[in-house]
């Protein structure tokens, strides 16, 4: 017979409940009350605990949280070569305006994309096929890659959308899908959709920009190099021979503010990886199988700081435009006693170190280390490099000569200014060849 559960489990009222359960059930030993909610008194919060937790809290999320790139696509467009992985800012130290991932080739030409046809020196009044090369780290596909490329005057453009003399001006773009990083396609030279036609009012020595941007991974819409990965800079012109290079320094002078400070130097080793990176295997104008970067120690001009050559400092005094010789600077600074010899922390390594150096030895002991001119501050970078270098032109040729002996021998010279009421750098690079 079925057994009727609702008369052998009956529902009791509350009261009912409450007098079979009391306050000692079955298998209970003593008295037992719920507990109240409230703090004992005299309870003090354990600040030892919340900090344990914390701290444990921190340890498990660096441990467990994946990397960026290894969740989403991670775009990149280098800033130079080699080495690249899209950390950033680059400057100072290692330049941000030297990307291998901005290419021109010749309109003339109309096949596939080959380093072989790279144009390393493009011409005012010519076209020019633009190709930007575009790299996914990420584990994750990037879909929907937005290309784009500008040109901007010849200078020391940082970034600075506001600033009246650097105004980038669109070529144009194109879209592409990347593979993650395990595959062949992660990264692709894309090429644009428009020809860059330079006016023939314009120097060809303008700097080129690029920017790639995806859904997933957006690029933040300001065109600074050095401080976005999704920004990639070109500011460099190679003259060999008889080019010349008056107009280029002319230019580069003159964009040198009132307020602000222009050094250079000189690149050393990092010459060949830069040109190998930019020139491909470029056969009609420049082979870097011919090439050899200078030693430190054969140069004429500077003060050897790490891996490179401190050479010159030009900057507004009220007395003109001081351009000053890098060399003969430092050898009156241990002269006055300003300065320490010590190679690990060499006062003129960092932007600006020459010019305070400057500023505590005074200007009216400038015959001993420059030469203060007064007026155009193009004409005043020329003339001062022309006659603290003692050279008759301002040719290719010349220039490396000036440099150290040898035909084969490949100078990059990096030209950095540092705008403090802006606080903004930037810089451009120039690498002269004797043949």
């Amino acid at each position: 017979m079925p057994i009727d559960h609702d008369e052998q489990h009956p529902v009791l009222p509350d009261k009912g409940d409450r007098e079979q359960r009391g306050t000692n059930p079955p298998g209970s030993f003593g008295h037992t009350d719920p507990p109240s909610g409230d703090l004992a008194p005299g309870w003090q919060p354990n600040n030892g605990n919340r900090d344990d937790a914390e701290g444990l809290i921190k340890e498990i999320g660096r441990e467990h949280r994946p990397r960026r790139e290894d969740v989403y696509p991670y775009l990149m467009i280098r800033a130079y070569s080699p080495g690249d992985r899209g950390a950033r800012p680059t400057w100072p130290g290692i330049p941000c305006w030297e990307s291998p991932d901005i290419l021109l080739i010749d309109a003339a030409y109309t096949g596939p994309f080959t380093t072989s046809q790279l144009v390393v020196s493009p011409t005012a009044g010519r076209r020019y096929r633009v190709f930007v090369r575009v790299w996914n780290l990420g584990l994750l596909p990037a879909i929907g890659v937005h290309v784009r490329a500008w040109y901007v005057n010849p200078g020391f453009f940082g970034g600075d959308p506001n600033n009246p003399a650097y105004q980038p001006v669109m070529i144009g773009g194109a879209m592409v899908n990347l593979d993650d990083r395990t595959r062949p396609g992660a990264a692709q030279v894309v090429e644009l959709d428009q020809t860059w036609d330079i006016p023939a009012g314009l120097t060809g020595h303008e700097c080129l920009m690029a920017s790639a941007s995806c859904p997933l991974d957006q690029w933040g819409g300001t065109l600074d190099a050095n401080h976005d990965r999704h920004v990639g800079q070109r500011n460099l012109t190679i003259l060999a021979g008889t080019d010349d290079a008056k107009q280029l320094l002319f230019t580069l002078g003159e964009l040198v503010t009132r307020t602000g400070t222009l050094e250079l130097r000189h690149g050393g080793a990092a010459v060949l990886p830069m040109l190998r990176g930019v020139i491909g295997r470029a056969r009609g104008e420049i082979r870097t199988g011919r090439l050899r970067e200078p030693p430190l120690k054969t140069l004429r001009q500077g003060v050897t700081i790490g891996d490179t050559q401190h050479l010159l400092t030009m900057f507004r005094t009220e007395k003109g435009w001081l351009v000053a010789d890098s060399a003969r600077l430092w050898k009156v600074a241990l002269e006055l006693g300003i300065v320490k010899d010590d190679p690990e922390r060499h006062p003129f390594a960092t932007p600006l170190g020459t010019r305070r150096v400057i500023e505590r030895i005074g200007l009216d002991r400038f015959q001993g280390f420059g030469v203060l001119i007064e007026g155009h501050p193009g004409e005043a970078l020329v003339e001062g490099i022309a006659r603290l270098w003692q050279l008759d032109g301002l040719d290719a040729r010349g220039l490396a000569v000036a440099l150290a002996g040898g035909t084969r021998y490949a100078h990059l010279l990096r030209f950095a200014h540092t705008e403090p009421e802006r606080e903004e750098s930037g810089g451009y690079s120039l690498v002269v060849l004797a043949r």
